[in-house]
């Protein structure tokens, strides 16, 4: 039964992006059905074969490997800081993204990030029928942030046109950067039966699988138009400014500092205002006339869970989520858009623990979880990319919120598909 309503989930979230489309007659049929088949080809590469599986396993375990240096490096600075323990979590976020940072910049010094991200566009480019450009940035999601994917088609930002923008913008909000993957991994693959590697295999596998879905949504809701450019060009990378490996991995460092900061920062503000939120939802709940509501709802109280769990809890049915975890997965799911990521993912791990939501539903929202789509998000985009185009910024305002959905749905998509082969 979770299998037909996963189908049914597909086509409500196809709808959706159909209804809101700009060019409803427009829609890039290649495009859609070449997106949709790519998913659902790296969807059983990975869930259903065993040379898939232990291909992603392998490097899952080189990303345990990673993990394991970056609390080496934390031990040594902040000492007892750096055990483990929820007193912590700002500790573990800041040495992973900081590690992963100066892999990376030694990646892209030495050209072997290139070399992969042109590699994927060269699929993508020729199954889905875009332009090297989006292409490009689609495949570069996969390892990089929303603002760093875009550097590596500066050149073409100014030149693009709505739908390729839109879907530069889909794309950083439907995948995540490797710096907070790996973040996630410690906190998904600490309570058993999920390990750091499987919970890493999930997650690399959730944000190659939302790239060409971020494509699909992106076409749809903006179709290119007549003045889109035929497919087939790769475009260049940004140049490399670091001098040697060196100088690479304290780039690296330095940017992954200030990410840290930055990610630090929003927990920080974003959790004080759940706060805040859940404790004026809970003296609301507890007034006279709200009281018969809230039971008649089968909640003991009200909070932003139940909120968001009731507002969501529609979209995790049609997606196939066990119906006893739908308010749960839904309450994830708006977490996600109206906080970020980071924050879902934390409670999903507080679920995990508690053995609170069936094994399923857990490495569903896994996958459902694993994209940048919240609304704080749309303002980094502005700002990120804004700065690298200032002349598209009108264009980007316009697009934010349109894309942001479109990423949610494509990772959504993503979920949907992964618990129909699981």
């Amino acid at each position: 039964m979770s299998s037909y309503r996963g189908i049914l989930g597909i086509v409500a979230l196809l709808l959706v992006a159909w209804a809101l489309s700009s060019n409803r007659r427009r829609i890039p049929i290649k495009t859609v059905v070449g997106g949709i088949a790519l998913q659902w080809a790296l969807a059983l590469l990975v869930l259903k074969t065993e040379p898939g599986r232990a291909f992603f396993d392998a490097i899952a375990t080189v990303v345990t490997v990673i993990l394991s240096g970056a609390d080496e490096g934390a031990k040594f600075v902040f000492g007892h800081l750096a055990s483990d323990g929820p007193v912590i979590a700002g500790v573990k976020i800041m040495s992973t993204i900081i590690v992963v940072a100066t892999l990376s910049s030694l990646g892209y010094h030495y050209g072997i990030l290139q070399r992969v991200v042109r590699g994927m566009a060269w699929v993508m480019t020729r199954a889905l029928g875009v332009t090297g450009p989006e292409s490009l940035s689609g495949a570069a999601n996969v390892f990089l942030g929303q603002t760093e994917a875009p550097l590596l088609v500066r050149p073409f930002l100014v030149g693009m046109t709505r739908s390729e923008l839109m879907a530069v913008m889909t794309g950083g909000f439907a995948t995540i950067s490797a710096g907070v993957m790996a973040y996630y991994i410690s906190v998904l693959g600490r309570h058993p039966p999920f390990t750091p590697v499987i919970m890493a295999r999930h997650l690399m596998t959730a944000s190659l699988m939302s790239a060409p879905a971020a494509f699909v949504m992106a076409k749809i809701m903006v179709p290119p138009g007549d003045e889109a450019r035929p497919g087939g060009h790769v475009a260049e990378t940004a140049p490399i400014l670091s001098k040697n490996g060196l100088d690479a991995a304290a780039m690296g460092a330095a940017d992954g500092m200030k990410l840290s900061i930055n990610v630090l920062a929003m927990l920080v503000a974003f959790i004080g205002l759940i706060t805040i939120v859940d404790k004026g939802l809970i003296a609301l709940g507890g007034l006279s006339f709200m009281r018969p509501l809230v039971d008649a709802m089968g909640a003991t109280q009200l909070n932003l869970d139940v909120v968001l769990g009731w507002v969501f809890s529609p979209v995790a049915w049609l997606l196939g989520v066990d119906g006893v975890d739908c308010t749960a997965y839904g309450s994830l799911l708006g977490k996600a858009m109206a906080t970020n990521e980071m924050i879902a993912y934390r409670s999903l791990g507080d679920l995990a623990r508690d053995s609170s939501m069936a094994q399923r539903s857990i490495i569903m929202a896994t996958y459902s979880l694993c994209g940048f789509a919240n609304f704080s998000s749309i303002g980094i985009q502005i700002g990120g990319i804004g700065s690298l185009a200032p002349e598209r910024r009108g264009d980007l305002v316009q697009l934010g919120p349109r894309a942001m959905l479109a990423g949610a749905m494509a990772s959504w998509m993503t979920g949907c598909i992964a618990g129909m082969l699981i």
